[in-house]
């Protein structure tokens, strides 16, 4: 029972191996690791209004990824939106040390993001965002 165990366990490794390949190169690499990451700082002494652009070899976006880092004396607020305001969304982030990360589904090629922060704020963040859709 032994030796007949052994060939048919190879062959279904090498079977996934083959198979988490093709996935690799045919879905992560196209979708996530060929859209590259954009890095805006900002210094929260004055409200900040953003825009974010893709880059214009991306096509089919389907979402965008922020990675916010930083502190804040005062809780800040921010909103994000695409030009044509159909997609809305905001977010109240508390005052301290920011590592905040935000996934949204996203198909417009930019990104409009407002900063609210009451006055007399300090703090500085750096914004780390990546659209990911087809190359």
């Amino acid at each position: 029972m032994k030796s007949k165990l052994t060939p048919i366990t190879l062959i279904i490794t090498v079977l996934l191996i083959v198979l988490a390949y093709f996935a690799y190169t045919e879905y992560i690499v196209p979708f996530y690791l060929n859209n590259s990451e954009q890095t805006k700082e900002i210094d929260l002494k004055k409200d900040q209004n953003l825009i974010l652009v893709a880059n214009e070899n991306q096509k089919k976006i389907g979402s965008i990824e922020f990675e916010i880092k930083g502190n804040s004396s005062q809780n800040i607020s921010i909103l994000t939106y695409d030009p044509s305001k159909t997609s809305v969304k905001s977010v109240m982030i508390k005052k301290g040390e920011i590592d905040h990360v935000n996934f949204l589904n996203w198909t417009s090629d930019s990104c409009f993001m407002d900063i609210s922060t009451p006055e007399n704020t300090k703090g500085k963040l750096t914004i780390h965002y990546r659209f990911i859709g087809s190359n």
